[in-house]
């Protein structure tokens, strides 16, 4: 039994040892050490004005949020210690706090929000006492919209010191001066992207033109160039009218950024192609001729209608492409209705009493569309 009771205080010192050799190894301060006040960032108003943005809000999506800066700090003894140490009142909130009180903020510019991914001191001990360290940033920058945000910039710097044991003054130093860095960057970019890039881009312009060049199979409409019977060169179709043609619209499109304005010129095209349009060589003359291009005429109407209906939008960088998109599809569905009503009105021109009545209606509308142009 004697031998038991010794035996099991000697497993009870070595357990006690590695405990002891255990905490010697550890990073964390040993007894005795004063714990160190979080690292205050102290106020600066950056010697900037901003004029296209302004700081909206920041977001932290740092992976470790827990401290800043692992520093090397001293103990009573002279020895140093591996200390994980925040910014005060929590490393968010402290940068946040930084960003917003910094520099300017006009709520009538461009709302920008920052996504704070790294930022972080690193510390290693070298000779002499001495103590290299390494803080790293990353932010990210975006414009808020109203349907989201919208990527535009990253600013990765870093920036190296080198300190004794006993003053840590230079750390919360070099973190301000990245902070501050990081509003100049994103300064200097907006002044340079401002005019040029068309995520900044902050009003539309829109205007128009027609297109009037002729091709050898497309007659694009053009008042002094009416329908001739030489356009038709389809083959004749087993079919109980005289003739047939198939008018529509499109455009092209061209954007171009000035100024950071948005000019969008719309080319209209309206036309007919000669390969697909016929006529009965027996039963060619002018009433028919007219009848078709009444057609056309009409498919010329509903351009002009269409033109009219974007130049009165409230367009926006963010919203013109849908609105001209989905007016376009509104109109050629309006186009593809209106041949239909003609058509069937006129009796595909044998009504001449409507034939008439829509022959004064189109011209009263020609004449309207060229008072306005």
């Amino acid at each position: 039994m004697l031998i038991i009771n010794r035996l099991n205080k000697v497993y009870r010192i070595f357990i006690l040892s590695i405990k002891f050799l255990i905490l010697g190894l550890s990073s964390s301060p040993a007894i005795g050490f004063t714990r160190p006040d979080p690292i205050k960032l102290l106020p600066e108003k950056i010697a900037i004005n901003p004029t296209e943005f302004y700081i909206k809000s920041v977001t932290d999506d740092r992976i470790e949020k827990s401290a800043v800066a692992n520093l090397f700090l001293s103990e009573s003894e002279g020895k140093t210690v591996f200390y994980s140490l925040d910014l005060d009142g929590g490393g968010y909130e402290a940068i946040r706090n930084f960003m917003f009180q910094s520099i300017e903020r006009n709520p009538l510019l461009r709302p920008i929000n920052i996504r704070i991914k790294e930022f972080i001191v690193t510390e290693t001990l070298s000779g002499g006492n001495r103590i290299n360290g390494v803080a790293n940033l990353v932010f990210t920058f975006d414009l808020e919209k109203e349907y989201g945000d919208v990527p535009l910039t990253e600013y990765r710097t870093a920036a190296k010191y080198t300190r004794s044991s006993n003053t840590f003054s230079i750390v919360e130093n070099t973190l301000r001066k990245l902070l501050g860095n990081s509003l100049k960057f994103i300064n200097i970019w907006m002044n340079k992207e401002a005019p040029l890039n068309i995520k900044l881009a902050t009003g539309v312009k829109i205007s128009f033109k027609n297109y009037l060049e002729q091709h050898s199979d497309t007659v694009y409409y053009e008042p002094s160039r009416p329908l001739i019977w030489d356009d038709f060169r389809d083959k004749v179709r087993d079919s109980r009218y005289n003739a047939a043609i198939f008018p529509s619209f499109g455009y092209d499109q061209r954007n171009q950024l000035e100024n950071g304005i948005i000019s969008i010129e719309l080319t209209l095209k309206v036309f007919v192609v000669k390969s697909a349009s016929w006529a009965a060589p027996d039963k060619v003359n002018s009433y028919s001729l007219n009848h078709e291009q009444r057609h056309f005429d009409l498919v010329k109407l509903v351009a002009w209608r269409f033109k009219d209906k974007l130049l009165a939008e409230s367009l926006t960088p963010d919203n013109y492409q849908g609105i001209i998109n989905f007016e376009y599809v509104e109109f050629y569905r309006e186009m593809n209705k209106i041949q239909e009503k003609y058509d069937m009105q006129t009796r595909h021109g044998t009504n001449l009493v409507m034939q008439e009545h829509w022959n004064r209606k189109i011209d009263k509308d020609l004449l309207l569309m060229t008072i306005e142009i």
